[in-house]
């Protein structure tokens, strides 16, 4: 399975939870945990490699910055006393707002993803997010082979690929803006 299938599987299930959750809201934190993995995974075997595509620069770091919204809406719920009569309403808010990132990672970022990974880069990355998912929210994720590892920019800089601007620095890109380590 590559990253892609893998990580829509992954939606699935992150779906599935966030309807359970509305239901019985005990089931939050099932779903918080899952989704926290899931982003930690995410930017670490695909988000990370993905900046480096010129093509792909911008959905990317719009994507991981929409996981930090969404742990910023996590840490707002999680706060929030569960017999609360309108702690359902966070639930349903945190749901809403990852139902649409699914969505427009599937419907735009997956099919670019496609076009610019090599087919044996997203088989290995897919094995790499399903060992990982396999530890679920487990101890620690496995490395990156040394030849993607070389592929994620450095903090100090990003380093741009593609035929124009191949090995251009970029001072002004974010980095690091997800939603930092498992629980």
């Amino acid at each position: 399975m590559n990253i892609i299938e893998a990580l829509i599987e992954h939606h699935g299930t992150l779906r599935q939870l966030y309807r359970q959750a509305e239901a019985k809201p005990d089931v939050f934190d099932t779903f918080i945990q899952h989704l926290v993995v899931h982003h930690t995974m995410e930017e670490k075997y695909f988000y990370d490699l993905l900046e480096g595509f010129n093509q792909a620069d911008h959905d990317a770091l719009e994507a991981v910055n929409e996981h930090h919204i969404i742990e910023m809406i996590i840490k707002d719920a999680e706060g929030f006393p569960r017999d609360h009569r309108n702690f359902p309403i966070k639930i349903e808010g945190l749901g809403e707002y990852t139902l649409h990132h699914l969505d427009e990672e599937e419907q735009e970022i997956f099919p670019l993803a496609t076009q610019l990974f090599a087919a044996k880069d997203l088989d290995t990355l897919g094995a790499l997010f399903t060992e990982a998912k396999k530890a679920l929210l487990g101890i620690s994720l496995p490395d990156l082979p040394k030849s993607l590892a070389a592929m994620v920019p450095s903090r100090d800089q990003i380093v741009e690929t593609g035929p124009s601007q191949s090995g251009t620095a970029r001072a002004d890109a974010a980095f690091g803006l997800g939603i930092g380590g498992l629980k």
